[in-house]
């Protein structure tokens, strides 16, 4: 049986140390505290000490999800899980960490996104790297029927929460789910769009601005890095067009010059 760790902090806890840890799986907010999942292993739980853990599992992480899991507004959409289907128009049947709307780098990159989709009708194609739920492509493909859309993740656990995603949102046929890695993909996209910790964009920077003949989408950058972010990304053929911020998240929207 799977198992996981699950740590309840202070809302007002700093988390911010957790993000980039080996086996942090994702968090979700309740009412005055924060909670926090990870991988069962010993090298977290090295890092875990001095906090309340416990040891959930599959059915409890299940349950867990129902109870947190509600209908929240990511741009013009309002994500739902399955179980409350009529209450919105995006459905997520949410998974461990791999994104349901409710984390502010989500709803930063949703919104980028439609901005571009609403704004320059000569888009015809969109790569969403590290798709995770798949949330982020389902939004572009309810937007724009008409686009090609690939969406891509190193994790298989991923791409089958994704792909249970597009069968939820009847979009399975306007989506291709890909675990080919970044680097091998080599037809560009005009939107390339990437919702990921700053340290995975900055060893992905050459691929993602190689694939990119237009437009930009980045989010996934703490307040702690913003100012230094587009300089390390090297982005001397891209103009920044808007910069926007949700709690300590930042979320960056460029253009090929």
């Amino acid at each position: 049986m799977n198992e996981w760790y699950q740590a309840i902090v202070p809302k007002d806890y700093f988390i911010d140390k957790f993000y980039q840890v080996e086996g942090f799986l994702g968090c979700m907010e309740k009412d005055k505290v924060m909670v926090l999942y990870f991988e069962k292993r010993d090298s977290v739980l090295e890092l875990l000490k001095g906090l309340d853990i416990s040891v959930i599992t599959e059915g409890d992480w299940v349950e867990n999800w129902k109870e947190y899991f509600v209908p929240v507004k990511m741009g013009s959409f309002t994500v739902v899980p399955p179980w409350r289907a009529k209450e919105g128009n995006l459905i997520i049947n949410p998974a461990r960490g791999f994104g349901t709307g409710h984390h502010e780098t989500t709803k930063l990159a949703a919104g980028l996104i439609e901005e571009i989709l609403r704004s320059d009708d000569t888009v015809k194609s969109l790569i969403d790297v590290g798709t995770g739920s798949g949330i982020l492509a389902i939004a572009a493909s309810k937007l724009r029927k008409d686009m090609e859309i690939k969406a891509i993740d190193n994790d298989c656990d991923a791409i089958e929460n994704a792909f249970e995603n597009l069968m939820l949102n009847d979009v399975v046929a306007r989506i291709e789910l890909s675990d080919t890695p970044l680097f091998k993909h080599k037809r560009p996209f005009d939107v390339v769009a990437a919702n990921i910790i700053s340290s995975v964009l900055y060893f992905l920077s050459d691929d993602l601005k190689r694939l990119s003949s237009r437009w930009l989408v980045f989010s996934g950058v703490l307040d702690s890095e913003s100012d230094t972010f587009l300089q390390k990304m090297e982005l001397e053929d891209f103009e920044l067009i808007k910069k926007v911020k949700d709690s300590e998240w930042n979320g960056f929207l460029l253009k090929r010059r």
